[in-house]
Formats: C-alpha cells, structure tokens, sequence
C-alpha cells in the first residue's frame, strides 16, 4: 500500500521490514558522515557546504536533512564519531596486565597510535563552528558528557598508580588536564606554517620523549635507583594493536 515500505497483507513481514529499513537507513547515515569527513578535513568547516557532501555520499539533499539538522549538525556528529574511536583507542591503555604506572604511560601510546591511524579526527574535536542551536545542544551535551568521561577515566588511572605506591601523590586531574592538552597540541604542530610544521614522525618522537619525561617524574622513590633515575625499571608499555580486541 501507498506510503509503507511493508505489505499489510502479513503481520509478521512488518518488524523484518522495519529492520531492512532501518538498516538502509544506518547505512545512508554513514555514507552521509563518511563524506562529510572527506569534506571537513579538505575544506575546513567554513568552507564545507553541504553541496559537497551531496555529492561524495551520492545522497540527495532531501536524504541529508532527513537525518541531520544541517552543517553544524553532521559536524557534531562526526565529532562524536570520533570522539567514540577515540575512546576505544584509550580504553586499550587500562590493560590490566599493566602495572598502574605503566597504564598512565599507555595512554601516551593510544594517543600517538589513534593520531597515527586517524590524523584528522582530532581536528573534527578543535574545529571551531558557527554558533549552536536547541536542535544540536544533545549532541553538544553527548560530546561534553564522554570528554569529560574520558578524563575521570585517565584521572583515575593516575589515582590507581598513585594509591599502589607507583606513583608520587599529585593532583590526578591537573595532571590529566595537563597532558590532555599537551598531547593535543603536540599533534596540532602538523598544521603550524612552513618551517615549524613537523612531521608524523617528528610527532612520533616527541610523544615518545614525553613518555619518558612523565616516567621520571611521575614515578615514586621507590621505583627510582641509586641516582634517583626510573629508567628501564619500569619499562614504557607498548600496546599490541594488532590484538583481536582492537
């Protein structure tokens, strides 16, 4: 019948066809921020137009506003889409076979890995937009509520170190503030003008230079040698990225 994506002629077809629906929709969903990805990251947020996107997911315009309220819209969605990846990049640092301090020090290397796989999504996170609206504040909140999250979490991995005797007492989250903007801005360098840009591989060794500082200066007394040096007594974890939990 005119208007239904089932036939009423059978009760029981109505929920498969709901979820073959729903699942076209999902699929049109991301085909749309997939695009939009492609979009942003060429263009900036003030130069993406939603023309662009259009035409790289091969949706119509109609199809765009059926799922999203416009541009700031599907931006804050694919913030959200990468601030989700994210988080399963740092929840991979809480590996329990870690010592506590070890696990603060993994989250430097699921931060170098997620920028290394997805050198953009960080920009998606930092990239200033128009002003926001009711019909986005949901999806701000969302993204607000799982930084913030992301946070607690590390704050609390720098407690667990702290409380095991791993690590010297310290304010966790002026800590996880601290290291939260100096690893996102470590990343940022990549977009300074010609001639303090630095490379993947610049990035590479600079996190890695500040894992070990961390390392030295996080570490307690009791993990420390004769002259007072953390070294290879604790040694800086390495993820297996390759693991079938990734």
């Amino acid at each position: 019948m005119g208007g239904y994506p089932w036939s009423v002629s059978s009760g029981g077809d109505r929920p498969q066809q709901q979820s073959r629906a729903d699942r076209r929709r999902a699929r049109t969903r991301t085909a749309i921020l997939d695009a939009a990805e492609v979009v942003f990251t060429r263009d900036g947020y003030d130069g993406a137009r939603i023309e662009s996107i259009v035409e790289i997911a091969d949706v119509s315009v109609g199809s765009i506003y059926v799922h999203f309220d416009g541009k700031r819209d599907i931006y804050l969605h694919l913030a959200e889409r990468s601030l989700q990846l994210f988080a399963e990049y740092m929840a991979r640092s809480e590996d329990p076979a870690l010592s506590p301090l070890q696990r603060v020090l993994a989250g430097g290397d699921a931060y170098l890995r997620f920028h290394l796989d997805h050198p953009y999504a960080f920009d998606f996170l930092a990239m200033r937009t128009d002003a926001g609206s009711s019909k986005t504040a949901e999806v701000e909140a969302r993204i607000r509520d799982r930084v913030g999250d992301l946070l607690s979490r590390f704050a609390a991995q720098v407690e667990a170190a702290v409380a095991a005797g791993e690590a010297r007492p310290v304010d966790a989250m002026r800590l996880t503030r601290y290291l939260w903007g100096a690893w996102n801005g470590v990343i940022a360098l990549r977009h300074q003008p010609e001639g303090l840009r630095v490379s993947d591989d610049e990035i590479t060794e600079i996190l890695e230079l500040a894992r070990r500082l961390l390392r030295e200066g996080l570490a307690s007394s009791a993990l420390r040698d004769d002259r007072g040096e953390v070294g290879d007594r604790v040694p800086l974890p390495r993820i297996d990225w390759d693991s079938p939990d990734r």
